[in-house]
């Protein structure tokens, strides 16, 4: 049997599919190196601020009192997610969460994509800059003042709301709008829709944009009305935004809120304003329960990446997923 050795010298260790890979990928890294380097910062920021503070999640499974070391707590399991579960107020604060932010979720959404379908519509583009610049700048006011200004307005006493009423003869009497439990939730989702939508309808905007010109001009020649166009055109073209910041926002039905209920509600409204992270500042800070705060949080984080995966999964279907 007599081997081939002509062609010997031109094989090299390195040489095959894995090699090419690797080869490929080095290549990648020197071409976006530069952008490597613009996300160092960000992937610090991630590290210290985010991974790095789970260690504290051990005080969720142990009996974590102030002034003794995490270490040296004693170990309890499952214990405080138990009395989580099984808490007379987590349900409703669970239930309350789910509530509030899927209505502001839906709400945000509808109006922000209506906006911005009506300012891409519009011809006058000074008065789209002036009608745009007006409904984004609540996203920049403190909550703070906003819950100030909405109470302010909504007073029963001497409140404008109320005094408009009163005077168009609708109501004999001021109106205790934050005096009333149930509603709370259509209050909440008025004020916080208003806060957001102009700045939700910037992104919006944007994927308008980008739609091929073309697209416009062959509908105009078929003689498409107006709402046809926003039927068939911007609507279809805008679906793959929606469902990214869709999934986005899927994360905060849990993990969102806290400012706004706790800024807006009060003890009348408390079976419908309290959320999840309200009920484990009240239990875990101040009343010393720090194990049951960090395992209220915890139950949080998981709930709120199972539901990302959840509606990515559904998104994947119509390969329009995030990851």
């Amino acid at each position: 049997m007599k081997i081939n050795f002509t062609n010997m010298k031109a094989f090299k260790l390195g040489d095959g599919p894995g090699a090419v890979r690797k080869s490929g990928l080095w290549n990648r890294i020197k071409r976006q190196h530069i952008l490597l380097w613009m996300s160092v910062p960000i992937m610090l920021h991630l590290m210290v601020f985010q991974f790095v503070p789970l260690w504290g999640w051990l005080m969720a499974f142990k009996d974590y009192k102030i002034g003794r070391s995490v270490w040296s707590a004693e170990w309890v399991g499952l214990a405080h997610f138990k009395e989580l579960l099984s808490h007379d107020g987590f349900f409703l604060a669970l239930r309350n969460n789910f509530a509030m932010n899927s209505m502001q979720l839906v709400a945000g959404t509808v109006f922000a994509i209506g906006l911005a379908v009506v300012l891409s519509e519009l011809r006058s583009k000074g008065f789209v800059r002036v009608v745009q610049t007006m409904t984004y700048l609540p996203h920049f006011v403190s909550m703070v003042v906003v819950a100030n200004i909405f109470v302010m307005l909504l007073s029963p006493d001497g409140g404008l709301v109320n005094v408009l009423l009163v005077k168009l003869g609708w109501i004999d009497e001021g109106i205790f709008f934050f005096g009333k439990a149930t509603w709370f939730w259509v209050l909440h989702t008025i004020i916080l829709t208003w806060k957001g939508f102009g700045w939700g309808a910037i992104i919006y905007l944007a994927a308008i944009s980008g739609i091929d010109p073309s697209l416009y001009d062959a509908a105009q020649v078929d003689g498409a009305s107006r709402w046809q166009r926003v039927k068939y055109i911007i609507i279809p073209c805008i679906i793959p935004t929606f469902v990214l910041l869709t999934i986005l926002s899927i994360g905060n039905l849990m993990t969102g809120g806290f400012e706004s209920q706790f800024l807006l509600g009060n003890a009348i409204t408390q079976e419908y304003s309290e959320v999840i992270s309200i009920l484990a500042l009240r239990l875990g800070l101040n009343q010393g329960d720090f194990s049951f705060g960090t395992a209220v949080g915890i139950f949080n984080s998981l709930v709120s990446i199972t539901l990302v995966l959840i509606v990515n999964a559904i998104a994947r279907r119509y390969q329009t997923n995030l990851f």
